[in-house]
């Protein structure tokens, strides 16, 4: 299998491991270090949020986080779509 892909193949298949065992050691980290009760938030916050992103960018729709920001701030203005903090009375 090596002779089919040759050098360049297998430089590339010991990156992407590399790369794999590097996030999985950074959410192990993040998790241990993580308080009680929000480990697992903690550890895939990161993936979660790049995931997030990518979707943003693929779709061109804003993400989840965005829509409850934005869902908060037409209720506390009363239904009002607010795209400016400064008051208009």
């Amino acid at each position: 299998m090596a002779d089919a892909l040759g050098v360049p193949g297998l430089i590339m298949g010991g990156a992407i491991a590399l790369f794999v065992i590097a996030l999985v050691v950074g959410m192990v980290v993040r998790g241990v270090r993580a308080p009680r009760g929000q480990r697992l938030r903690e550890a895939f916050g990161p993936l979660a949020g790049a995931g997030e992103t990518y979707q943003e960018l693929h779709t061109g729709q804003r993400g989840l986080q965005d829509s409850i920001i934005e869902s908060v701030q037409e209720q506390e203005h009363g239904g009002q779509t607010t795209t400016d903090r400064k008051s208009t009375t």
